[in-house]
C-alpha cells in the first residue's frame, strides 16, 4: 500500500516565520516612520516562496510603540498535491522591546485557520488561542524582561554586533505562544553570495534558540545591522533580503515536492518488513552522533559504534489482550487538549462506534486503530496538523490526522495516549520517510499503533524518534519534529539484517 508521511511544512513555516524577521532589505517610507522589508524563500536550492515585514512608529500620547506586522507565504507540493501555507503576526511592543500585544494566524486550507491573540496585563500574558475552531484562553505569569519576536531586528540596526560580541536574551514567539532563550553570537566578516548573484563582505552572527536546539541558523549582516542572508540547518533553508518586485515574481518552473525531496533511500530494499519480528540498521549522520537523538524504549534499542554511527534493533510489538484498565496511570496522558480532544462530541461518537461494547483496553485499543485506518478514506496531503476534533468532523489527512484522532479517541476510553514522530518504511518506494502514530499504555507499557496501516500494531519497519503528549501546558508539539529534521537533512540507513 501507499504509506502517508508526516508533513514538514508546519513545522517549516514556524521556523519560516522566525528566519523572515532577520533578512531585510529595507524600503523606509518618505516620513522614516514606516520600515519594509521583503525577503525570498528558498528550500533546497528551490524558490518556495516570501516574506514581508513592516515595522512602524507610533505615537501614543507621550508614549512611542513599534508594531510589527510579518507575513509569510510559502507554496509547494507532497507527492503532487500542492499545499498553499500562510501566516501572519503582528506585535505591538514598548521603545525599549516589552511585549504589549500579539496575534497569530495560518491558513491552510483546507484546514480552519488557527489563531492566537495575547495582550500583557500587568504581571500577567492574556492568551486566546483557536485551533480546529475551539477557542481556549489560559492567563499565563509574564517576565517584564522577556522582549518582543521583532526586537531583536530592531536591537541589530541600533546596536550593530562588532565580531566576537555575544548577546542573550528571551523573546516571546508567538508561532510557538512560547518563551524562548535566545543566544546570538558574532562571528567575523566573509564575503557572502547575495539573491541577485552578487557578493558583499558581511557578518556572520550564529543564533540558538532554545526551542529548536538541533537547529542552527545564521544571519549576515551588513555594517548597518541590516540581515541580506540568513540560513538554517533544515533541508537547505535560506531566506535572502529583496527589493519588492523580486520578492513577488510568480515561482517558475517545477514546485518543490517536499515529500520526495526528504525520502531516505534504502540500498536493496527489502520486502514484507513489515511483518517480520526483527530488524537491525546501521544509522550514520555526518558530524553528529545518531545514539544522541535515538532513544531506546519498548520498540528498538541503540548502541552507539563511533561518533557518526549507531546500530539500531528495531522489534515487533503487538497489543497485549486481557489486561487490567490502565484508567489511574499515566494521568498526564489523559487530558483534553487543543489538538487531542477528548470531549469533543464527534471524536466521543467515533470512540463509542469503534469499542463496540468491549471492556478489554487491549481489544478496545487495536479496534480503534482498524477504525480510524477504514474511516479516513480520503487521504489529504493538502492539509498541515489538523486536531483531532477537525479530523472527526472531515474524516481526512494523513498520517498526522490519523494518529491525532486515535490518541483523542483512546482518551475517551480513559487509554493514556501520546503520538510519535519518527520515520517509517515504504516498501512500494524503497525508503524511509518521515512519519507519526500513535502510542497506547497498557499493561504498564508504551505500545505502538498505527493508524496508517491499520495493522494492529507496528513491525521492525517504524524507527521511533520522539514523542509528545500534545499537552497544552507541555513543550510546544513543533519541538517533537526537531530529531526528524536531522535525520531527514543528512542520513544514511542501511539494513544489517532482518528475522521473520
Amino acid at each position: 500500500m501507499f504509506l502517508k508521511y508526516f508533513r514538514l511544512e508546519k513545522f517549516t513555516a514556524f521556523v519560516l516565520a522566525m528566519l523572515t524577521l532577520y533578512s531585510s532589505e529595507k524600503a523606509f517610507a518618505a516620513d522614516n516612520e514606516t520600515n519594509e522589508s521583503w525577503q525570498v524563500i528558498h528550500l533546497s536550492g528551490q524558490r518556495i516562496g516570501y516574506g514581508r515585514v513592516v515595522i512602524r512608529e507610533v505615537k501614543r500620547g507621550p508614549d512611542t510603540v513599534f508594531t510589527t506586522d510579518t507575513e509569510e507565504h510559502v507554496s509547494i507540493r507532497r507527492f503532487g498535491q500542492r499545499l498553499r501555507i500562510q501566516s501572519k503576526t503582528h506585535t505591538e511592543e514598548t521603545e525599549d522591546g516589552q511585549l504589549l500585544s500579539f496575534s497569530f494566524e495560518m491558513k491552510n486550507p483546507p484546514a480552519q485557520t488557527t489563531k492566537s491573540s495575547g495582550r500583557v496585563e500587568g504581571r500577567h500574558l492574556i492568551v486566546e488561542s483557536t485551533v480546529g475552531g475551539r477557542v481556549q484562553t489560559k492567563k499565563l505569569a509574564w517576565d517584564p524582561s522577556v522582549k518582543s519576536p521583532a526586537w531583536q531586528d530592531r536591537s541589530l540596526k541600533d546596536s550593530p554586533l562588532k565580531p566576537g560580541e555575544a548577546r542573550s536574551f528571551k523573546t516571546f514567539m508567538p508561532e510557538f505562544s512560547k518563551v524562548v532563550n535566545v543566544k546570538i553570537t558574532a562571528d567575523d566578516y566573509r564575503i557572502v553570495k547575495l539573491h541577485d548573484g552578487s557578493e558583499k563582505k558581511l557578518l556572520k552572527v550564529s543564533v540558538s534558540q532554545s526551542i529548536l536546539p538541533g537547529i542552527a541558523m545564521r544571519i549576515y549582516l551588513n555594517k548597518d545591522g541590516d540581515s541580506l542572508r540568513t540560513e538554517a540547518d533544515l533541508l537547505g533553508m535560506v531566506t535572502f533580503g529583496v527589493p519588492r518586485e523580486v520578492a513577488l515574481q510568480k515561482i517558475v518552473g517545477k514546485e518543490l515536492d517536499i515529500a520526495t525531496n526528504t525520502l531516505i533511500r534504502i540500498t536493496d530494499p527489502p520486502v514484507g518488513l513489515h511483518d517480520r519480528q526483527t530488524a537491525i540498521y546501521r544509522i550514520q549522520t555526518k558530524g553528529r552522533n545518531p545514539a544522541e537523538f535515538l532513544p531506546t524504549g519498548e520498540t528498538q534499542t541503540v548502541a552507539s559504534i563511533d561518533d557518526e554511527t549507531a546500530t539500531l534493533t528495531v522489534s515487533s510489538v503487538q497489543p497485549p489482550k486481557n489486561i487490567q484498565s490502565s484508567r489511574n496511570q499515566q494521568k498526564d496522558y489523559l487530558g483534553d487538549t487543543q489538538f487531542l480532544q477528548a470531549k469533543d462530541s464527534r471524536v466521543q461518537e467515533h470512540a463509542r462506534k469503534a469499542t463496540a461494547g468491549s471492556l478489554d483496553p487491549g481489544t478496545i485499543a487495536v479496534r480503534m486503530e482498524q477504525y480510524v485506518y477504514t474511516s479516513l478514506k480520503k487521504k489529504n496531503f493538502s492539509t498541515a496538523l489538523a486536531s483531532a476534533a477537525e479530523v472527526a468532523k472531515n474524516l481526512e489527512g494523513d498520517c498526522t490526522e490519523h494518529a491525532c484522532l486515535l490518541a483523542a479517541m483512546l482518551r475517551v476510553q480513559k487509554i493514556p495516549s501520546r503520538v510519535t514522530v519518527g520515520l517509517v518504511y515504504a516498501e512500494r518506494l524503497g525508503a524511509f520517510g518521515g512519519h507519526m502514530w500513535t502510542e497506547a499504555w497498557l499493561d504498564g507499557k508504551w505500545v505502538p499503533l498505527d493508524a496508517t496501516l491499520g495493522k494492529g500494531g507496528i513491525g521492525p519497519g517504524h524507527i521511533k524518534l520522539a514523542d509528545s503528549s500534545l499537552s497544552d501546558d507541555g513543550p510546544a508539539p513543533v519541538t517533537s519534529f526537531v530529531p526528524l529534521m536531522n535525520m531527514l537533512s543528512n542520513v544514511t540507513i542501511d539494513i544489517v539484517s532482518t528475522e521473520k
